[in-house]
């Protein structure tokens, strides 16, 4: 008989306890998670030159993308930069100056789109990616139009000691 009620008792110690890890035969209310997907950040940087002119740069996300072009409508010079294959780059080092040599921007991009407006007139641009610098020597920009420059680089690595090649080569639409 002893062994009845021990075999009882441990009965009863198994179902208060399968009852404490299930709530619903408890009459406790369940909780129920919700997966939330919050959007990826958007990582814009906009300010201005010291000699006043607004800049503008960022990534290429999706988001990012149409951040980018919604607050671009007022720029009339976009620069972007890409590998060969493709892919875009990020970390150029742009400076941009006035034909008479004058530095008008000089900044680290922390993405391949670069906006800048300038007033209309000849400007050369600078753009240094992995320690190879590339030049715009003369980039006209018009009265009331936007204009685009790629500067593409050949980022293949050398055979035995690493470092990279870099081709560039330019392309406009007005």
């Amino acid at each position: 008989m002893q062994s009845h009620s021990v075999h009882t008792a441990r009965w009863l110690w198994l179902t208060f306890f399968l009852l404490l890890l299930e709530p619903m035969r408890c009459g406790l209310p369940t909780t129920t998670a919700v997966a939330v997907q919050f959007p990826p950040a958007i990582m814009i940087t906009e300010g201005k030159t010291s000699q006043g002119f607004p800049y503008l740069f960022g990534r290429v996300s999706t988001n990012e993308r149409e951040a980018m072009e919604e607050r671009a409508k007022g720029y009339n010079v976009k620069l972007v930069f890409a590998e060969k294959r493709g892919a875009f780059i990020s970390g150029v080092t742009v400076v941009i100056a006035s034909t008479k040599g004058a530095e008008i921007a000089s900044l680290n991009t922390d993405g391949p789109w670069f906006y800048i407006q300038l007033p209309p007139g000849d400007y050369s641009v600078k753009a240094t990616f992995k320690g190879e610098t590339k030049q715009i020597k003369n980039l006209s920009v018009p009265k009331d139009k936007m204009i685009q420059q790629g500067l593409i680089w050949d980022v293949a690595e050398s055979v035995g000691d690493g470092k990279y090649s870099l081709l560039a080569r330019h392309v406009m639409r007005v």
